[in-house]
């Protein structure tokens, strides 16, 4: 009996490489959308409306009979660096999280993936390597949206612990192709840099993952990860100095050389979000919470990984031009 894939969240930045991905496989996948993002889907898919957050949408997504083998993969959250609270953060990625897990869980779906992030992991002193975990709590991360995937990367363990066959990834800061919707946070901020509308750089830096990376960890952790264990998918710390100037020396402009304090740009960084706001930009760049995450650990090990699928990424300078 054929087998089928069953992808949330495929309308967002993985989910646009995962499935071509799955389909040179020659996979059957069938994607989950919500109504208005419905244009966004690819072709060569069978597309199911639904909301995560509706589990009565679910029903259709989540009928698989006549198939012989299913795996889902978890992709759905709501991202956000915005200080105002935002409750459909929370809906989504742990109210949804849960109704998807509860209903796999009675579909009988032999394989599920749960994409999480390295923001759930609580953060560990500067001179240390952030490795997985065996659990997660929302007390010991900081932002709205570290804790609501705190909070589901707990949910999905305590099904792995009921007997779905449920493994996690935690990939690190996303960048690299496929961001259709442009919604990512930090391919926008690339954007910014190559066309000189952010002319300085910030001092600190985050690890940053190519999303086909992600993808081939995600495929590796299907075939070969174990059920109730979690596996970081992270790639290379860049300062954001060295970001840029990996940037500007891609499009062949001269490399900056100073870096501004944090301090300094913490200071305006409330002022600018408010602002970027009040001119109808919900998603400004500079956040006090975009800020703190560039100031915190951002060394990840993907050793686990490695050892488990052969999870190798590839060179920053290369995932750079590809966003660009």
């Amino acid at each position: 009996m054929e087998k089928l894939y069953l992808i949330t969240g495929a309308t967002g930045h993985i989910g646009t490489v995962l499935i071509p991905a799955l389909r040179e496989r020659g996979a059957r996948v069938r994607i989950l959308c919500l109504p208005q993002e419905r244009h966004f889907a690819p072709n060569g898919v069978e597309v199911c409306e639904g909301d995560v957050t509706d589990s009565a949408s679910l029903r259709g997504f989540f009928d698989v009979s006549g198939y012989g083998e299913t795996t889902l993969i978890h992709c759905a959250a709501s991202i956000t660096v915005a200080s105002k609270e935002d409750p459909r953060v929370w809906d989504v990625n742990v109210n949804g999280t849960e109704n998807v897990m509860r209903m796999a869980t009675a579909a009988r779906i032999r394989r599920v993936i749960h994409v999480s992030s390295v923001h759930a992991i609580p953060e560990r002193p500067s001179h240390e390597v952030i490795r997985e975990v065996g659990s997660f709590s929302p007390d010991l991360v900081h932002g709205q949206y570290a804790k609501s995937k705190a909070a589901a990367s707990e949910t999905v363990l305590g099904y792995a612990r009921r007997g779905l066959n449920v493994s996690i990834v935690h990939p690190s800061g996303i960048i690299g192709p496929g961001d259709l919707r442009q919604r990512n946070h930090m391919i926008r901020t690339i954007r910014a840099m190559a066309s000189g509308a952010i002319p300085f750089a910030v001092r600190g830096g985050y690890d940053f993952v190519d999303s086909r990376d992600v993808v081939e960890g995600i495929l590796g952790c299907e075939t070969a990860g174990e059920c109730g264990e979690c596996y970081i998918l992270s790639g290379q710390y860049l300062s954001v100095l060295e970001l840029q100037n990996t940037v500007r020396r891609i499009i062949g402009k001269k490399p900056l050389r100073t870096e501004l304090p944090h301090g300094l740009v913490r200071g305006f960084a409330p002022a600018v979000e408010r602002i970027a706001v009040l001119f109808g930009r919900n998603a400004p760049l500079f956040t006090p919470y975009a800020l703190h995450t560039l100031q915190t650990n951002g060394h990840f090990s993907f050793e686990k990984a490695r050892r488990a699928f052969g999870y190798a990424p590839r060179p920053a300078e290369e995932t750079v031009r590809a966003s660009l």
